[in-house]
């Protein structure tokens, strides 16, 4: 039996491959997003557990290097805090846009998916109709040959009757 074969099977393939190409970049800017996420949660978990520290560092004696470095400390963690919102900031623009690209390149791909599927919906019902005229006329043959037979016999029967009329 033929195999079907799709006439834009490459074109279906490097659409395949271009969905599977923005699918990772989308996972790898959602990834470095997570990523500056957790050290954002992590940098504020810092500062919240040296704000506690300070403050039972205030109770009683000063210590005024711990207060020096709290202040140092949370200075340079504002400074990261707010580079790390800065590119989270364009990280979510990114992730729009490789988002986008990756519901183009599925679009793309299913209509071609959609294109294959009616073309092989169409080859099988070629398939099928082939089928059928062609037992079709293999049926119509063995008809054929029956009556041919059948005369055969008829006409060798007349034939002999002919003869033992004919003695």
């Amino acid at each position: 039996m033929p195999k079907f074969i799709f006439r834009y099977e490459s074109l279906l393939q490097h659409r395949r491959n271009l969905e599977d190409q923005a699918q990772r970049k989308m996972a790898e800017r959602v990834r470095t997003q997570m990523i500056l996420t957790d050290q954002l949660r992590g940098m504020q978990q810092q500062i919240s557990d040296s704000k506690r520290d300070l403050g039972g560092a205030l109770v009683g004696k000063v210590d005024l290097s711990q207060v020096g470095e709290f202040t140092r400390f949370n200075a340079d963690s504002t400074v990261r805090g707010r580079q790390l919102v800065q590119r989270l900031a364009e990280l979510k623009v990114q992730v729009e846009a490789a988002r986008q690209q990756l519901v183009n390149a599925m679009q793309q791909r299913k209509a071609l998916d959609l294109l294959r599927e009616r073309d092989l919906k169409k080859w099988k019902t070629e398939q099928d109709r082939k089928e059928t005229a062609e037992l079709d006329d293999l049926a119509s043959q063995a008809y054929t040959r029956k009556l041919f037979e059948a005369q055969r016999v008829v006409d060798d029967s007349s034939d002999t009757l002919n003869q033992e009329r004919v003695a």
